[in-house]
């Protein structure tokens, strides 16, 4: 004990030391450092194509967890070529910007980035500076269909609603990690049961710079509908559903699901568009293989009450007659519900519900007789935007552009064709639907009320839809304190 004592009291005589024979040591400053303000400029704008289709099968052609490309995807851009950016295109060819936009074209196979890099920090992103889309028509004996998708920013959340995992679908996420950070998803599948709790839905590996393919009818089985939620961590991830359909032995059908907004009380669908109505009324009469080629909303509702939803589906002109449908949509749940009625024609959605809901309408095309085939594509609900957008139309096949105006107010919309501007007017509540020239961008100028806007991409009468995306990364100011 008096050893202890004797060191406490060394130790406090050389601190009373240094106070008096150094005061300057132990001088605290106490001066206020002032707060500062700083801009901090968006990172570089990164768009992920999700690369060709995938069979499975693996080299047996028997493995129900091996899976492969499937020949290659042809891929559409548009950059805007802002002075002081640089594009990393397709093949990695640099592309510098001069101030004039360039439309590009291209085949992959693999999953590729494009990225614009700007040394100014001043370039607004979003689809006026870069944008693409990736289209893929299939007539092999395992897929066959028109598959399309947008080139996607990778995030760390996204949500699906499309696909089918009941006898003769196959549904498959696609999971691409373009960052250099290792991901780790967590899944939550919903279908029309509720919410599925099955072992494996967490902690699934995307490694950097790779692609993970999961099979969902290993979570749910057979499964009528679903809605699937991607959450991302570490590393962010794009995330696409591949889904197929094979009635009896034949392949029939196959799309794409991308992902949609937030859940919503009111959303928009432009581009519905009908073609040989007829013809899907027969083959559900044939068979019930069929039974699924009809127009068909699906609905989730991600709360705890049950959704009072309105479903109104307009024609564009006063000899196209459209529907009203009125249902109720569990909670926790998701539901589909058919839209009857429709003959040929072109046709926009609007729905309203009185709980946020996510929701998608699949569209379908059919021929009976000679070259018979099934076609369908999900359209998720449009973005409104009262800023100019551009896509890049693809250069296969007709596609036409549906522009939606659902205020109670006419408004008029500028497209741009290259060199080429027109005027267009879109009365209250209706939607036009123009011929999109193939492989040459648009742009979409709204002037007085925010617009919808869908691509319906027809290619030898099989289907596919892309969206009127604006990606970007977002800027702002930070405040720096110094303590």
């Amino acid at each position: 004990m008096i050893i202890r004592i004797l060191r406490a009291l060394i130790v406090a005589a050389a601190f009373v030391g240094m106070y008096l024979y150094a005061p300057g040591v132990l001088e605290l400053s106490t001066g206020k450092v002032e707060s500062a303000e700083r801009a901090v400029s968006a990172k570089d704008l990164t768009l992920t194509c999700s690369g060709s289709v995938f069979t499975a099968g693996g080299s047996s052609g028997t493995s129900t967890s091996k899976f492969s490309r499937l020949s290659s995807t042809a891929v559409a851009l548009t950059y805007s070529g802002a002075s002081g950016t640089k594009l990393k295109g397709l093949a990695g060819k640099q592309t510098t910007g001069y101030g004039i936009r360039q439309d590009q074209w291209g085949r992959i196979k693999q999953a590729q980035s494009l990225t614009i890099s700007d040394s100014t920090g001043k370039a607004s992103q979003g689809s006026m500076l870069l944008t693409a889309s990736q289209l893929q028509y299939l007539g092999d004996k395992k897929i066959k269909g028109l598959l399309a998708a947008p080139c996607l920013r990778s995030q760390s959340e996204f949500w699906l609603v499309g696909g089918s995992v009941a006898v003769g679908r196959e549904a498959i996420l696609i999971l691409t990690n373009p960052t250099a950070v290792d991901a780790t998803v967590d899944l939550e599948i919903f279908t029309e049961n509720g919410i599925s709790n099955s072992a494996g839905l967490s902690g699934i590996a995307v490694s950097a710079g790779s692609t993970e393919v999961i099979p969902l009818a290993s979570f749910v089985f057979r499964s009528e509908s679903m809605a699937v939620h991607v959450k991302s961590f570490g590393g962010s991830v794009t995330a696409l559903i591949q889904q197929k359909a094979v009635r009896g032995l034949k392949a029939s059908g196959a799309d794409y699901i991308y992902p949609t907004g937030v859940a919503q009380k009111e959303s928009v669908f432009p581009g519905i568009l009908i073609r040989r109505a007829m013809d899907s009324a027969k083959l559900r009469k044939l068979d019930d293989k069929y039974s699924d080629v009809r127009q068909n909303l699906r609905v989730f509702v991600p709360g705890d009450k049950d959704a009072q939803i309105t479903l109104e589906v307009l024609g564009t002109d006063e000899e196209t007659f459209g529907t009203v449908i009125s249902v109720t949509a569990p909670a926790g749940k998701v539901t589909d519900f058919g839209i009857n009625g429709l003959a040929d024609g072109d046709y926009v959605g609007y729905l309203r519900s009185d709980q946020e809901v996510f929701s998608s309408i699949r569209l379908v095309r059919s021929r009976v007789g000679d070259d018979a085939y099934t076609d369908f594509a999900w359209i998720n609900p449009a973005e409104g935007f009262t800023s100019p957008r551009y896509l890049a139309v693809p250069k296969a096949g007709i596609s036409k552009l549906s522009i939606a105006n659902p205020s109670s107010e006419a408004t008029q919309v500028s497209l741009k064709f290259g060199e080429i501007t027109i005027e267009r007017n879109i009365a209250a509540g209706a939607e036009i639907v123009l011929l999109a020239p193939s492989g040459q961008s648009i742009g979409i100028f709204p002037t007085t009320q925010p617009v919808y806007s869908n691509l319906v991409v027809d290619v030898d009468g099989r289907i596919a839809t892309l969206p009127v995306l604006d990606e970007k990364n977002l800027g702002g100011q930070v405040w720096i304190n110094v303590h």
